[in-house]
């Protein structure tokens, strides 16, 4: 899917990605995700959200400049990565400075353990894959 969008205007048209949005803007990373870029961000859905302990979103909600900003950016990478790319890097530096794992299983390339199941969100500064679950950084 191309979108004429920045990261964050193309995950704020979604409703799949309401959730991710939100956190974005609370954490003040959508400024970021709106410049050149190129990024990929592996956003988790609204059901990955959905999916988490109620306390723990709650916690990262409640801490917009420490934990939730923390997590944000361990799903956001450096550079325009498709899947075809994605998949080959292993373990590629996140924008929270620390490397994420990422390998295949059975054609579906996992983020530190998500699932990619909204793959190349082609943005105008980027690429968004949607992923099943939200990724906590160790």
């Amino acid at each position: 899917m191309i979108s004429q969008d920045t990261i964050t205007e193309a995950l704020a048209a979604d409703n799949r990605f309401s959730m991710m949005t939100r956190a974005i803007r609370i954490a003040g990373l959508d400024t970021v995700l709106s410049g050149k870029g190129p990024f990929t961000v592996c956003a988790p859905t609204d059901d990955a959200f959905l999916c988490m302990p109620p306390e723990t979103l709650a916690a990262l909600m409640a801490d917009p400049q420490g934990r939730l900003t923390r997590v944000l950016q361990y799903h956001i990478l450096f550079g325009n990565l498709p899947c075809t790319i994605i998949k080959r890097l292993n373990f590629p530096k996140t924008r929270l400075g620390i490397t994420v794992e990422i390998t295949e299983e059975c054609g579906t390339v996992l983020f530190g353990g998500a699932g990619v199941t909204v793959p190349d969100i082609t943005c105008t500064n980027g690429v968004i894959h949607g992923i099943n679950k939200v990724v906590i950084p160790r």
